[in-house]
């Protein structure tokens, strides 16, 4: 466990905004290392010569930060960034795995997705989005995402039942193809899909997010809205949740000239 840093004498804050203060430049510089144990409310009142409730606010503080984590039973630790990294990339055709999977083994982790799909009608909000009628028949999976037991994002998405049913693919995680991903599946039954649209937005997680992605108090969550079509129309559409100390988003972009066709 790492030496506790003294108070500053001229810092006016309250007690316990110095001593969240410190112990998060400790965790930021790396004094505290990922995973290392926080000291606890017992010990920071005795180095401090607060009172509980003081040293409770502190570490509050640091858990609504996403600094820390508190494990029932065996205490509070620097919250380790085991992130998968997740960068824009050209889609493949015939591959084998899915884009979470792929991530999940490039970090060293075991990727594991638990699925359930069911029949339904489409709502006005869901009908816009895949270019059909409202009521049409759609096929609705809810995912859950796991690297090492561990969950990392959730999904619902939905296809329209006029392309995918009756054939192999009409369920997405049945079956041989099952995660392969959309483009594959597509494939399979002759639906060529030529653009992934996505649209990233962020926001506090709903309480069923919370339970579901075990999410820690301060934690917001990356909301994905994606969208594979072919030249002729929407074949899927996906809402992803992804808390975010799970993911990091990385981008890099091509620099051309501003004339180049490629650009346009």
């Amino acid at each position: 466990m790492a030496q506790l840093p003294d108070l500053r004498a001229d810092d006016t804050r309250p007690l316990y905004v110095q001593i969240g203060a410190v112990l998060q430049r400790s965790i930021e510089s790396g004094e505290m290392a990922e995973g290392e144990r926080v000291p606890g409310e017992n010990a920071l009142m005795e180095h401090y010569g607060v009172a509980r409730e003081t040293a409770r606010k502190a570490l509050d503080e640091l858990a609504k930060a996403g600094l820390i984590t508190k494990r029932r039973g065996s205490g509070t630790f620097v919250r380790e960034e085991r992130r998968l990294i997740r960068k824009p990339r050209r889609y493949r055709r015939r591959k084998l795995l899915g884009e979470f999977a792929t991530d999940a083994l490039a970090a060293g982790r075991d990727p594991n997705v638990q699925a359930t799909s069911t029949h339904v009608a489409a709502t006005p909000k869901v009908a816009e989005r895949l270019a059909i009628e409202p009521g049409a028949p759609v096929m609705r999976t809810e995912y859950l995402f796991l690297a090492d037991g561990q969950p990392i994002q959730s999904s619902i998405s939905y296809e329209p039942l006029d392309v995918t049913g009756g054939t192999e693919v009409e369920y997405p995680e049945e079956g041989r193809y099952a995660n392969t991903g959309v483009i594959t599946r597509m494939d399979v039954i002759g639906e060529r899909v030529t653009q992934v649209s996505e649209e990233v937005t962020v926001r506090p997680p709903r309480t069923a997010e919370v339970e579901s992605l075990a999410i820690e108090p301060g934690v917001h969550v990356f909301c994905v809205r994606r969208r594979f079509s072919t030249d002729e129309r929407p074949v899927e559409i996906a809402d992803i949740i992804i808390p975010g100390d799970r993911y990091s988003l990385s981008y890099e972009f091509r620099v051309t000239d501003e004339d180049d066709p490629a650009t346009l």
